[in-house]
Order: structure tokens, then C-alpha cells, then sequence
């Protein structure tokens, strides 16, 4: 039952997806979609690395804490490297 479940949420969610899509190709110029693409990707990259950092964070369980730990100098070294680069100037 549930793989039959699961199924059917993932067919929903695409049927929802793809309608979505048409019904947007079908009332927006693709002139006027165009000029939004830059910014749609970058929010996208955004969202995709704040997923992966949260996703990792948790399979972690506790990052500070464990088997497996990382320790906060880790993460003030990063810190330190972004803005000691170019990168903390934009």
C-alpha cells in the first residue's frame, strides 16, 4: 500500500509540474520569460547549495557531537577563506 501511495504523490506532483509549465508557456511571451532567466538560475543555485548544506548538517545528526564530528574551526576556517577571497566583495 504504501509504495502504491507513494506512487500516486509522485504521478500528482508531475501532473502538476508539467500543467504548471504549459499553463505558463501558454500565457507569457517567451520574450518576457527570457529576461528572467538569469535570476531563475541563480535562485536556483542558491536553493540547491542551501539544500545540500542543510541536508548534510542533518545526516550528520549532531556535527559538533558523535562518531563522526566536525569541529567549529572547520567552519571559522571557511568563513576566514570566503572572506579573504574575492567573493566577499560582491
Amino acid at each position: 500500500m504504501r509504495v502504491v501511495t507513494g506512487l500516486l504523490i509522485v504521478a500528482v506532483a508531475t501532473v502538476v509540474a508539467v500543467g504548471g509549465l504549459v499553463m505558463v508557456q501558454s500565457l507569457v511571451s517567451t520574450e518576457r520569460r527570457k529576461q528572467h532567466n538569469d535570476v531563475a538560475g541563480f535562485i536556483y543555485a542558491v536553493l540547491g547549495v542551501s539544500y545540500a548544506v542543510l541536508f548534510t548538517v542533518a545526516a550528520l545528526d549532531y556535527p559538533f557531537k558523535g562518531d563522526v564530528r566536525i569541529h567549529p574551526a572547520a567552519f571559522e576556517q571557511v568563513l576566514e577563506r570566503f572572506h579573504e577571497s574575492k567573493l566577499s566583495d560582491l
